[in-house]
């Protein structure tokens, strides 16, 4: 009997990633944003984001807009360094939206989850 040659897949984790973006740099963001969501509903079809959103610096009051200060996400992968390379591909890390020299990313088990 001949041994198999196909390597199991790699078992991937949740990483908890923190995201900020560059200061004063909304205008930008929201240049970007479609550019980004484009690219995220592939992402999350493929299973490698799992939930996401903007960081805000304070609760929107009535009639006034976000003001987003970056990105929280948990992605799905095998190693930090595949967590790194996706962030990298992201509309928002490829036009400077997101300050990646500030990015944090943490091994996450999540105790829920409601879709």
């Amino acid at each position: 009997m001949a041994a198999s040659t196909t390597a199991a897949t790699p078992a991937k984790f949740e990483w908890l990633v923190i995201l900020p973006d560059f200061e004063d740099n909304l205008e930008h963001r929201l240049e970007v944003r479609p550019k980004h969501f484009a690219g995220l509903s592939a992402a999350v079809e493929a299973g490698n984001f799992r939930m996401g959103g903007a960081l805000l610096e304070e609760v929107p009051k009535e009639g006034e807009g976000m003001k987003m200060m970056g990105s929280a996400l948990v992605a799905m992968a095998s190693t930090k360094e595949e967590v790194i390379e996706m962030i990298k591909n992201d509309p928002y890390a490829k036009e400077k939206v997101w300050d990646l020299n500030k990015m944090q990313i943490y091994p996450f088990k999540s105790a829920f989850y409601k879709p």
